[in-house]
C-alpha cells in the first residue's frame, strides 16, 4: 500500500510539473508575441511620424521657435554637438542669426587648447560662423563635474551676451543638464538667478533642452512619436541631415572615445531635441522641487 500511494503521488507530481511547464511555455510565447507585436506596431508608428513630419512638411514650419537672434549657452566643446546638434542645425539653416556661448575650455583632462580649436571646426560644419562663437577661459569655470559653478558669474557673462548681441531667444540646458552634469546644471541655476533678480531682458524668450529618462536618451529616432506627443516645441532631423550632425561631433577627435562613438549611434540627441520654453513662474516651482 505504501509503495502504490508514493507511485500515485509520484505520478501527481509529474503531471503537475509538466501541465506547469506547458503552461509557463505558452504563456512566454503569447507574451513574446504580444510584444512583438507592440515593437512592430511601434516601429510602424515611428515611420509614419517620420514621413509625415520630416518629408512633407516644408522646413522652416517644422517646431520653428520663431526665433532671428538665439544665444545657445553650452558647458563644454562638443555639448554643442552631443546635445544641441538639431536645434542648431535647423536654426542656421531657417536663417536664423545663431551665437554659442561655450563657458569653458574643457580642459578637465589638461586638453583646453585642443578642444577650443575643435569647437572651431564643429560649429563652421553646424553651420555657425567663427565669429559668432565665443569661449570663456575662466579659473572659476573649471571643466569638472565635482566643481559647482558661481551662478552670479555665469549670469553676468549670459547677461553681457543678450544685451550686445540683441538676443531675442535663450536657449540652455534644462535643471537636469541632460546628463545631470553639475557644469550644465549650472547655467539652468544661472539663468533662474536672473529670473529672480529681474535681470532677464523682457523681449528675451527661454527655452530648455528636455532631459529624458535613459530608455528614451538612447533609442535614436524612435523617441521621435513619444516626443511629438509629449513637447510641442521640437527639432528633428533627416536622416542624411543627422549625418551632419555626426560629422561635426567627430571633429572633437579629443573626445571620441569607444563609448561616444555608441553615443552617437544611439542617441536621441543627436536626431531630435525638444525644447520647453520657461518663464518665472516655472523658475519658482523648479527651485520649490529642489528645496
Amino acid at each position: 500500500m505504501l509503495s502504490l500511494s508514493y507511485l500515485y503521488n509520484f505520478e501527481y507530481l509529474y503531471s503537475f510539473y509538466i501541465k506547469f511547464l506547458a503552461d509557463t511555455v505558452l504563456y512566454l510565447q503569447n507574451f513574446a508575441l504580444y510584444i512583438s507585436l507592440w515593437v512592430l506596431g511601434y516601429l510602424l508608428v515611428c515611420c509614419v511620424v517620420y514621413r509625415k513630419y520630416a518629408r512633407r512638411l516644408p522646413t522652416r514650419t517644422r517646431g520653428a521657435l520663431r526665433a532671428k537672434r538665439v544665444l545657445i549657452v553650452v558647458a563644454h566643446p562638443d555639448d554643442e554637438c552631443m546635445f544641441f546638434g538639431p536645434t542648431i542645425f535647423r536654426l542656421c539653416e531657417q536663417g536664423a542669426d545663431v551665437y554659442l556661448l561655450c563657458l569653458s575650455s574643457g580642459n578637465f583632462e589638461g586638453k583646453g587648447k585642443i578642444r577650443k580649436q575643435e569647437l572651431w571646426r564643429a560649429c563652421q560644419e553646424l553651420g555657425v560662423p567663427e565669429q559668432n562663437v565665443c569661449l570663456i577661459t575662466d579659473t572659476r569655470l573649471q571643466d569638472d563635474p565635482k566643481l559647482h559653478w558661481p551662478v552670479s558669474v555665469i549670469a553676468k557673462l549670459i547677461q553681457h551676451d543678450l544685451e550686445a548681441l540683441e538676443i531675442d531667444t535663450l536657449v540652455i540646458f534644462d535643471r537636469g543638464g541632460v546628463s545631470s552634469h553639475a557644469n550644465h546644471s549650472a547655467i539652468f541655476y544661472a539663468v533662474a538667478y536672473m529670473f529672480v533678480e529681474k535681470l532677464m531682458p523682457k523681449r528675451c524668450s527661454v527655452y530648455t533642452l528636455d532631459s529624458v529618462n535613459i530608455l528614451r536618451k538612447y533609442i535614436s529616432f524612435l523617441d521621435i512619436p513619444l516626443s511629438f506627443v509629449l513637447s510641442s516645441k521640437r527639432y528633428f532631423l533627416r536622416w542624411t541631415e543627422s549625418r551632419r550632425v555626426v560629422r561635426a561631433m567627430k571633429h572633437h577627435h579629443s573626445q571620441m572615445v569607444w563609448f561616444r562613438y555608441l553615443y552617437v549611434i544611439f542617441s536621441r540627441y543627436m536626431v531630435i531635441n525638444t525644447l520647453r520654453r520657461i518663464s518665472l513662474a516655472d523658475i519658482e516651482l523648479e527651485l520649490e522641487v529642489d528645496d
